[in-house]
């Protein structure tokens, strides 16, 4: 398999015991499925700055900026292969 890396991100927010969810429709990897983050996939000028592919699609996604989440951390990296390519997964969580 010669795949291609594609960079993701993802954020989960929480507020006590409650976590927010998406409901997503219309995409390519999940469709008509609720999610517990927003994120996506790396843009150009972000390949070596996870937090600012998460930010962005944060904003993209929730209308949500940095400055309305407290406590942003990055907490896991994952890799997985896909019959395409290896996906190497950023995992935010606001602690």
């Amino acid at each position: 398999m010669d795949g291609k890396l594609r960079n993701m991100a993802s954020i989960y927010l929480t507020k006590g015991n409650q976590m927010l969810l998406l409901y997503r429709q219309g995409s390519r990897v999940v469709n008509n499925v609720w999610v517990g983050s927003a994120g996506g996939h790396f843009e150009n000028f972000e390949l070596n700055d996870a937090k600012a592919c998460v930010l962005r699609e944060l904003y993209e996604e929730l209308s949500v900026t940095e400055s309305q989440i407290e406590d942003l951390q990055k907490r896991y990296i994952t890799l997985r292969r896909t019959k395409e390519e290896i996906r190497q997964n950023y995992y935010f969580f606001q602690i």
